[in-house]
């Protein structure tokens, strides 16, 4: 079968956030459980077949700008210095720029840049807050902030997935939206925050 252009564009743009995630073994496969955190709770939000297919895209790109980011930082175990920590902030700008060619993909680009932007404002990169912040780039922050608590940091260990469940509701309303957290919490209580990896992912 035939793919589009655009099915071949993404396939590349799947392997190279990939490629840009397993150059450490705490990112490795990040993307793929926000992909299907962020559709699980899209679900419980009563979202459309079709917005949860979009989510799965926005999930797997979302974090498309580490391809920029050095193996220096990603892999430090201390505290990052403040320069450091620009550098890192960058990943957002990147991601949103590299999707910028491909107008079909602009609400993924829009993701990409604000994933990481806070409810209360305290996020980057850009500091805005609330429902200024893009629906689906608040509710895949909130699949973000899951992955990234229940896996390894060189900093850290891996926390349980039950801490990384109450921590989230203890940020509802202040930096994570509150109707993202309670789609999370309700797919949380239905699937214990199992997720099913496919096989190559």
């Amino acid at each position: 079968m035939t793919l589009s252009p655009l099915e071949d564009t993404l396939t590349v743009l799947y392997r190279m956030a990939q490629t840009a995630e397993a150059r450490t073994p705490h990112t490795a496969r990040h993307s793929e459980r926000v992909a299907l955190v962020a559709m699980g709770t899209g679900r419980e939000l009563g979202l459309s077949e079709a917005d949860r297919d979009r989510l799965l895209v926005m999930g797997r790109l979302h974090n498309l700008g580490v391809a920029g980011s050095r193996d220096s930082i990603l892999l430090k175990t201390g505290a990052l210095t403040r320069a450091e920590f620009a550098h890192v902030k960058e990943h957002t700008i990147l991601g949103a720029k590299l999707l910028a060619p491909f107008p079909e993909l602009a609400d993924v680009a829009e993701v990409c840049l604000n994933h990481h932007e806070r409810w209360d404002g305290t996020g980057y990169p850009n500091g805005i807050a609330g429902e200024n912040i893009p629906f689906f780039a608040r509710l895949i922050a909130v699949a973000d902030v899951f992955s990234a608590i229940i896996s390894p940091r060189p900093h850290r260990d891996s926390l349980p997935r039950p801490v990384a469940a109450d921590i989230i509701g203890e940020e509802r309303g202040t930096t994570l939206c509150p109707r993202c957290v309670d789609g999370f919490l309700g797919w949380f209580a239905r699937t214990g925050g199992m997720i099913d990896l496919p096989e190559g992912v």
